[in-house]
């Protein structure tokens, strides 16, 4: 199966990751209890295109379908938006795991559904915040230690 748009491109998925950011910031700012769970989960889609936008630079592809062929995966193994299944087919995987943001990605940004889009359930800014600032940590790490 061929899944082609044109956001899947390292320029696209990079700017995809901004916007969020930027996104997820602006209902953060509200102060606004009822927008905090579509800050973070807008938050989380920060870290899975940060990670695909690596993964096409340094695999030296320019789509997500050619990192499929590249990897000889199956499109689910690419097109996955778990983070840690991602991140764990890319070179920094170690220095992840012993890095000084490895809490934060395990404990706090790994625990991202995009179910969260479902979810009733109100966080509070305060939460929001905490999720956040751990998305700001791991997002600057992953600039640096790609």
């Amino acid at each position: 199966m061929t899944r082609r748009c044109a956001y899947d491109g390292i320029t696209g998925l990079r700017i995809a990751a901004l916007k969020r950011r930027g996104d997820a910031r602006c209902l953060l700012n509200t102060g606004n209890d009822e927008h905090a769970r579509g800050a973070a989960y807008l938050a989380g889609y920060v870290i899975e295109c940060k990670l695909k936008a690596i993964a096409l630079e340094i695999n030296s592809c320019t789509t997500l379908q050619q990192l499929v062929s590249k990897w000889g995966v199956d499109d689910r193994d690419v097109y996955t938006h778990g983070l840690e299944v991602f991140a764990k087919r890319l070179p920094f995987w170690n220095r992840l795991k012993d890095s000084t943001i490895q809490k934060d990605f395990f404990n706090v940004v790994n625990a991202w559904r995009p179910s969260w889009r479902y979810d009733h359930h109100k966080w509070t800014i305060g939460e929001a915040s905490k999720f956040l600032a751990a998305v700001d940590r791991v997002y600057r790490w992953l600039d640096v230690n790609r």
